[in-house]
């Protein structure tokens, strides 16, 4: 015997779709700051070559993983996130409508999660790289 769950009552529906849009929001923010910051990584790598070329600061030889891979891993990371969120959106959103509402899967945030630990991971290898230079 299957239970029926009842709809939710329309104050409660208005809330939901609500909360789920400020969680859209939030991973979009996330998504433009990840973005915002790989571009600015890799900016600066850049600007810092520029330099080297004019002779105004010494760096060492490059090494296969920069700026540059690092700043646009983190766009990539943004880009995902936002297009990850918008379908998570309108999955919530479907479910809401159709009165399945139970909590959302966690993929999205395990997969960013664990994506922004491995940058940090390459980050914190190619800082340590440049220390002991």
């Amino acid at each position: 015997m299957s239970e029926v769950s009842e709809p939710p009552k329309p104050e409660e529906t208005l809330r939901l779709h609500q909360a789920n849009e400020r969680t859209m929001l939030a991973w979009l923010r996330t998504g433009i700051a990840f973005m915002a910051l790989g571009f600015a990584i890799a900016r600066f790598g850049l600007f810092l070559r520029q330099l080297a070329t004019i002779g105004s600061l010494a760096l060492p030889a490059p090494h296969g993983l920069g700026s540059a891979w690092l700043g646009a891993s983190l766009v990539a990371m943004g880009m995902m996130a936002s297009l990850l969120a918008t379908i998570r959106y309108g999955r919530i959103r479907g479910a809401i409508v159709r009165g399945d509402v139970g909590a959302p899967s966690a993929t999205l945030v395990y997969a960013i999660g664990t994506a922004a630990a491995l940058v940090g991971l390459a980050m914190t290898v190619l800082l340590a790289r440049s220390i002991g230079e």
